[in-house]
């Protein structure tokens, strides 16, 4: 289904054009996949844990912490890992959060170009 557009309107969308920095994204709490499109160059990503205070994105040979690469004039759909048990799956609140998945993304273009990221 990669060649294919997701069925559903996306819940939220983010640009980033031109960054030579990491981009850190907070999922909304209905969002359960997501896609990443770039342009020019690749990306990387990384599903950035809820104690993480440092979500940087780095793809240095030595010191890499990427999870996934994105080849330059892609597009890849993810669907988000879960990172944590739940544990009060009553209460009143979206799947993201009620499943356990990862709530935040960081994401960084592999060159100066733009990464465009939906989350679904």
């Amino acid at each position: 289904m990669v060649d294919h557009p997701a069925p559903v309107l996306a819940l939220a969308r983010f640009a980033s054009e031109n960054a030579t920095v990491s981009s850190d994204i907070s999922f909304t709490h209905d969002t359960t996949a997501i896609e990443v499109a770039t342009l020019a160059t690749g990306a990387a990503i990384r599903w950035v844990g809820t104690g993480i205070t440092d979500p940087s994105v780095i793809t240095a040979a030595a010191t890499a912490n990427y999870d996934h690469v994105i080849p330059p004039n892609a597009i890849r759909k993810f669907v988000i890992p879960i990172e944590t048990q739940a544990t009060n799956s009553g209460s009143a609140v979206g799947i993201n959060r009620g499943a356990g998945l990862y709530q935040r993304v960081a994401h960084r273009s592999l060159g100066i170009a733009s990464v465009f990221l939906s989350e679904y």
